[in-house]
């Protein structure tokens, strides 16, 4: 079943593709994070802390998104009993993020989530074909974050002492 008509010669946008599909996984993935009443980006910062301990600047620049954002998700998520959050004994301006023993229960759940709607996305793909999917969009990530993080310097390079 082809949903979408596929037409190179008359210029069809990645943008509209990518719309398409990060419209579809958000549906997915808000749906089955209702079920552990997460929103999508806490299920995501869940995600990220897997990785072990690590400062709440750490997840603003991993999610490239502002501190009060951040700040606010991972408040959410200490309330719901999901992260903790300490002082750095060695910077007191500093808090250090880490899961819980509920944090990790609900991480198996969310790898569930993502590996269920990774299936769904590449069925059809050989490994390899997914291998190359995969490392085009990194280097697609990769220059837009460039992108964004000069357009930022330059903004704030043009504004500054005035």
């Amino acid at each position: 079943m082809q949903f979408i008509e596929c037409n190179h010669e008359q210029g069809g946008s990645m943008n509209q593709y990518i719309g398409i599909y990060r419209r579809c996984e958000l549906l997915y993935i808000r749906s089955e994070f209702e079920k552990y009443a997460l929103q999508p980006l806490e299920g995501k910062i869940l995600y990220f802390l897997r990785k072990g301990c690590c400062t709440q600047e750490d997840v603003c620049i991993y999610f490239d998104m502002d501190k009060g954002r951040i700040a606010r998700n991972l408040s959410e998520l200490e309330d719901k009993g999901l992260v903790c959050r300490v002082v750095n004994e060695n910077n007191k301006r500093q808090k250090l993020v880490s899961l819980t023993l509920q944090g990790n229960q609900v991480l198996s759940e969310i790898d569930r989530i993502f590996e269920k709607w990774d299936a769904v996305c590449f069925s059809g793909f050989t490994e390899e074909e997914r291998r190359l999917y995969q490392d085009i969009v990194k280097r697609i990530a990769e220059n837009a974050m460039e992108y964004r993080h000069n357009q930022i310097i330059q903004r704030e390079g043009s504004t500054y002492g005035k």
